[in-house]
């Protein structure tokens, strides 16, 4: 027989034996007191508004005397231990834990006797208060038919920040809270919270959210022709097979007119006379940028020198 087989075989039966055994132990053992070591989660309470708690433990032990089966007990419910801090002296202070601090069931029957370590090595920084921008953190996708006007409006667009001096000191700006935004086809507003970062302690924020509105409008093609004029050292010297063109503008519907009205021709550059009948894009570029797209129709000209 094999060890692997040895260890396989009913091990459905060796299994419960071993529960059984372990509760067994458990019964036997349950009125024998002891002394155990139990974690211990710390809180803090800073009375002292201008400094911030940047480094401490968030856990000791606390060794607690009792019955095995009571011990057992501060399992299911962690004790905890607060630091009252009234008065901050400095950037680092050592303060004591007295057992007399700890937070526990106390109709358990077990009794706290020392915590390790006794006292805790804390560091401080001063609070410091700016007013920073706040930057939207939106996914906003629209629906067919439809486009996103930049940018995206926060109100109000700052915030006052109050946190710990080197993090503040370095800080231009702040973001939002993540919003996600599917199949959009009305202006949408939201009350987001700004975000902090979970590694950054003792931050206020005032207000400690901001309104974000997020503007569509529907998308829209508008056509006109202008004409197609030659510019350049050698714009005399050549003839284009079309003296104007169709200007396609598609986009947002708010600009899309505005931007078809700036368009009062389309400029070709001549620079040179060409050898033979040469074949020229035509293109449009727009000022400003925005959801608005140009383009010409025919997309292309030819040039033909003149006889």
């Amino acid at each position: 027989m094999t060890w692997r087989r040895f260890f396989l075989d009913n091990l459905g039966f060796k299994l419960s034996a071993l529960v059984i055994v372990a509760l067994l132990w458990i019964s036997v053992t349950a009125d024998e007191r002891q002394a155990q070591p139990v974690s211990t989660r710390v809180e803090y309470d800073v009375a002292d508004s201008s400094w911030v708690l940047v480094e401490g433990p968030s856990e000791v032990s606390t060794t607690f005397q009792g019955r095995n089966r009571e011990l057992l007990g501060l399992l299911m419910e962690e004790p905890v231990v607060t630091d009252e801090i009234d008065s901050v002296m400095g950037p680092d202070m050592r303060i004591p834990l007295p057992v007399d601090q700890v937070t526990y069931n106390r109709d358990l029957g077990v009794v706290p006797s020392f915590i390790t370590p006794a006292a805790l090595d804390l560091r401080f920084e001063r609070r410091v208060s700016a007013r920073i921008a706040v930057i939207p953190d939106v996914q906003a996708m629209p629906a067919a038919g439809f486009t996103v006007l930049a940018p995206v409006l926060v109100d109000p667009d700052s915030v006052t920040v109050h946190g710990p001096e080197s993090w503040i000191t370095d800080l231009d700006r702040i973001s939002t809270r993540r919003v996600e935004l599917q199949a959009l086809s009305n202006t949408v507003m939201r009350d987001v919270g700004v975000r902090v970062p979970p590694n950054v302690q003792g931050v206020d924020i005032l207000p400690a959210s901001v309104v974000v509105t997020v503007n569509l409008d529907s998308l829209v093609v508008r056509r006109r022709s202008v004409p197609l004029r030659l510019q350049g050292a050698a714009a005399g010297l050549v003839a284009a097979d079309a003296d104007s063109v169709t200007v396609l503008v598609r986009g947002a519907a708010s600009i899309v007119s505005a931007t078809l009205d700036a368009i009062t021709e389309v400029v070709l550059e001549v620079p040179v006379v060409p050898a033979e009948p040469e074949l020229r894009d035509l293109s449009i570029m727009l000022e400003g940028g925005g959801p608005v797209a140009a383009d010409v129709d025919p997309a292309a000209v030819t040039l033909r020198p003149r006889t």
